[in-house]
């Protein structure tokens, strides 16, 4: 696979590229809030996170000291998770958060796509130097530990900590350094056109599109892969 590739280094949005919820975030929230006297329908919830985290300010904080920065990234989901549940009367609203941030840093929250973990070692295998860059918190660690992948990744690289999130090109180039790799020697997959392909293509990356259910219009700027198993095929093009 690696043999006359000019790509060395190959990088993976996180949540929904190697791992996804395991049930929609409404109906988790739904099932939480329950347990604190609150019923709410989950599809309700779904749609109103899914508008919340779409027009919430980037999960990045410049400039910041580390152990400021479980505070910073606590208080940022609270103030969305609190934006979803905006006009609803909930009394417990602060234990509930609190449960839901737990939540989801549990292996409880996730799971992997049935072929990463084969995608990943065939490709740390044949040499190829792999990282994680993602719009994700700290949390991003404890979760890649508890899937079991954290081992194949030479940096996992998430916006809390590297002041910019995607699509600024600050966040790949953090990535880049920390690997001593250089733009035109790094691939990066990822399910967004805007975060994923068109930040990796401003930082000089090759971007991969994820599309697992087609249902993205082809662009100048992407080529587009249904599940991971593509990247063999692109890299093969590529010899």
């Amino acid at each position: 696979m690696r043999a006359n590739s000019q790509i060395k280094g190959i990088f993976f949005d996180a949540g929904d590229t190697l791992f996804q919820a395991k049930a929609p975030i409404g109906f988790y929230y739904s099932q939480i809030a329950a347990k604190y006297g609150v019923t709410i329908d989950p599809k309700y919830l779904d749609q109103r996170f899914k508008a919340a985290f779409q027009n919430a300010p980037p999960l990045a904080f410049p400039s910041v000291e580390d152990d400021k920065l479980p505070c910073l990234e606590f208080e940022w989901w609270r103030r969305l998770v609190r934006s979803v549940f905006e006009d609803i009367d909930f009394p417990q609203f602060d234990p509930f958060f609190e449960a839901v941030y737990a939540f989801f840093e549990s292996p409880a929250a996730w799971r992997l796509f049935p072929e990463t973990k084969t995608v990943l070692a065939s490709l740390q295998k044949a040499g190829f130097t792999l990282g994680v860059i993602s719009n994700f918190d700290s949390r991003l660690i404890a979760v890649c530990e508890h899937l079991g992948i954290q081992d194949y990744f030479a940096c996992i690289v998430f916006s809390s900590r590297e002041n910019s999130a995607k699509p600024d090109p600050g966040i790949f180039k953090h990535a880049l350094r920390k690997t001593g790799l250089t733009p035109a020697e790094s691939l990066h997959i990822g399910d967004s056109l805007e975060n994923d392909v068109e930040g990796a293509h401003r930082a000089g990356m090759r971007p991969l599109l994820l599309d697992r259910l087609g249902v993205y219009p082809k662009t100048d700027n992407s080529i587009a892969i249904r599940d991971l198993h593509g990247i063999s095929s692109f890299l093969q093009s590529k010899k």
